[in-house]
């Protein structure tokens, strides 16, 4: 999730596991653990964009990372302590609180980003297989809210208790999340209902959060011959008003995942992977998209997309390359957001 939410859930954790020792400086080192696991975008410094897929959200977004670098954080903050004077040498409680508050401050940031759709390496450099619960998008204005509300109530002057504060934002902020779970699964069974009761029951189908809030979702449904894309607010929910189109199988798909570029990109996708002919001037393309992400219900749109130029009689593929497309309405299109998921037409022309 976006950085201001991380390093506000890190705060938290950490006063909840050491303000009763360490003060209110523990929900400032847990800010700064709980932001740090992201460090790794300055890994593909230099590097392609495939380079930016493989490397954030890797190793420093792996469980295994934390009970590494969590003790020493720990180890320099309490070391700090002791050459400015502000706590005791002989302090070994304070050390293993300082190691707990940075610890669990890292383990929660890969805790918090795999509720995304994108992806995250928990089990890295082990394995690279990504892991993704869909049930958050990644800006949510309100629970980044609700943790800076408790974050402000625990340092209020007169607030006596910071600790339990804390415990008590993270099981209000995490009730939250396994909501935006629970509306994932309920769109699911939804957007199966209603293609059941159109004819369609071999359809692969999953949801995914959208931007902002957690009521509105993008619904992809795939069968074998065809790609379908909807959205339905869980907040009211209405027909899904979906948009099919066919699948693409020629033969130079292989081609494309056979490349380090494309094997990538399919990896990243976690097999959500559409291909698409697209004509760019007098040049044929295949195009790979990204069917979890998009602003609008055309499955060969969508913010994430790698393409190679088909060479001749498009048996031979060029090289391969990939970028963010936006659409050009980006600002109408969020305005609209709002009322499409509290106040959707079906329910407003009813």
């Amino acid at each position: 999730m976006d950085p201001v939410s991380q390093a506000a859930l890190g705060a938290v954790v950490g006063q909840a596991a050491g303000h009763r020792r360490l003060g209110y400086w523990a929900a400032a080192v847990g800010a700064l653990a709980g932001a740090l696991p992201d460090i790794d975008v300055l890994f593909s410094v230099g590097g392609d964009f495939f380079d930016q897929l493989v490397l954030h959200r890797g190793f420093t977004h792996s469980l295994l990372f934390a009970p590494l670098a969590g003790p020493l954080i720990g180890w320099l903050v309490w070391r700090v302590e002791l050459a400015r004077g502000l706590a005791p040498a002989r302090s070994t409680g304070r050390l293993a609180t300082w190691m707990l508050v940075a610890s669990l401050a890292l383990l929660s940031h890969p805790l918090l980003d795999v509720l995304t759709p994108y992806g995250t390496q928990l089990l890295a450099p082990l394995s690279d297989a990504r892991f993704a619960i869909n049930a958050m998008p990644i800006i949510d204005p309100l629970y980044t809210a609700l943790l800076c509300l408790g974050l402000w109530l625990a340092a209020r002057p007169l607030a006596r208790h910071a600790h339990t504060t804390a415990v008590l934002t993270l099981l209000v902020s995490c009730s939250y999340l396994g909501f935006g779970w629970y509306l994932n699964h309920a769109a699911e069974r939804e957007a199966i209902r209603q293609l059941a009761a159109a004819g369609i029951t071999d359809a692969r189908v999953a949801a995914f959060p959208t931007i902002l809030q957690v009521h509105y979702r993008r619904v992809v449904a795939r069968t074998p011959d065809a790609d379908r894309v909807g959205y339905i607010s869980m907040w009211q929910p209405c027909p899904i008003d979906w948009r099919a189109a066919p699948v693409h199988d020629g033969t130079e798909i292989a081609q494309f995942l056979a490349t380090r570029e494309g094997a990538i990109f399919h990896w990243f996708t976690m097999g959500w992977t559409r291909f698409v002919h697209a004509v760019d001037g007098d040049r044929l393309l295949l195009r790979a998209i990204d069917l979890r992400y998009g602003f609008t219900d055309d499955p060969d749109e969508s913010i994430f997309n790698a393409y190679a130029p088909l060479l001749a009689d498009t048996r031979a593929l060029g090289p391969v390359r990939a970028g963010r497309d936006q659409p050009d309405a980006v600002e109408q299109r969020l305005a609209g957001l709002l009322q499409e998921t509290y106040a959707p037409f079906c329910r407003l022309a009813a």
